[in-house]
């Protein structure tokens, strides 16, 4: 009853903002996952913290599992999910290493290279719309990156390029996460995605396998249940709205990020890091009074048979 009316309630709704609704739980779910990881022992491998991330998302993820049932793995599009799967185990391994070993605000607004990325990838494979006014406040957005990051004064180590590899295959897997979505439902997209991925990341994990003391082990679980919420979240957000209006969303990372990196690492804002904050908030505040206004628009703005 109450899943009834929530549908009901979501269908009343915007496509679009019920779309970048989703995006904010997963920035802000992203983010905790993201946090939880950097909190883990420099001991234990991010190999074993990408299987273990998908291990106890696996077992979060189990109830849906035993609801479906195997009937959830049908599908006419296996391919394409391999090709998920493999995108995003990349991605997501070489996120955990950004992370791990880069400041977290640093590393979040790296990440913030992502949404040029996928509006790219959307233009040329989905053949997305994107308009001349959208692709102003998604470059201002990113200079709201760029005033944060300060590139002049950012050491280029290894783990910016390795986020900067992460944020191509990133976007290559939700151009397929929409693909999919056309035809699969979200729990069928997941299945593929955490199954597969636990399997094929507890097979190279053996290599350097390590037990992670109890602490860790509790870290990882909370990584897992906060990410496995974020996919979730992702994908729901995809079948509401294309990527390319969704992928500027990501800009809010930022926003979540710098506090608690604050609070949790000791890693103080500065005022560059504030003035970019603004502009990334005022960015997608405009995507999305542009995207409504162009979806609802004014009766006098309509033309009349």
């Amino acid at each position: 009853m109450a899943e009834y009316r929530m549908t009901t309630f979501i269908e009343g709704l915007s496509p679009k903002l019920v779309g970048a609704s989703f995006m904010l739980m997963w920035a802000l779910s992203f983010s905790t996952a993201m946090s939880f990881a950097k909190s883990l022992s420099p001991e234990v491998d991010s190999v074993i913290v990408l299987f273990m991330r998908y291990f106890f998302g696996l077992l979060f993820f189990s109830p849906f599992i035993m609801r479906v049932g195997i009937k959830g793995f049908s599908t006419k599009r296996l391919p394409l999910h391999i090709l998920r799967v493999l995108f995003v185990g990349i991605a997501m391994g070489c996120t955990y290493y950004a992370y791990r070993n880069l400041p977290l605000a640093l590393a979040t607004s790296i990440g913030m290279t992502g949404p040029l990325f996928t509006t790219l990838l959307s233009l040329l494979i989905l053949k997305d719309s994107v308009s001349f006014s959208k692709w102003l406040l998604i470059i201002f957005g990113y200079l709201g990156v760029v005033v944060m990051v300060r590139p002049h004064e950012m050491p280029v180590s290894l783990g910016v390029w390795v986020e900067l590899f992460a944020n191509l295959f990133a976007a290559l897997a939700i151009v397929c996460t929409k693909l999919l979505s056309r035809t699969e439902s979200t729990v069928t997209i997941m299945l593929y995605t955490t199954t597969a991925t636990t399997f094929f990341g507890g097979l190279v994990a053996i290599s350097v396998w390590k037990t992670p003391a109890l602490h860790d082990l509790l870290i990882l679980m909370a990584v897992g249940a906060f990410g496995v919420f974020s996919q979730y979240a992702y994908v729901s957000a995809l079948k509401y709205a294309n990527p390319s209006y969704l992928s500027p969303f990501e800009y809010t990372r930022l926003c979540f990020a710098v506090p608690v990196g604050y609070f949790f690492f000791q890693e103080v804002p500065t005022a560059w890091t504030f003035v970019g904050s603004f502009m990334i908030i005022a960015a997608t505040y405009g995507l999305t009074r542009l995207e409504l206004t162009y979806q609802n628009p004014k009766p006098d703005e309509m033309i009349s048979p």
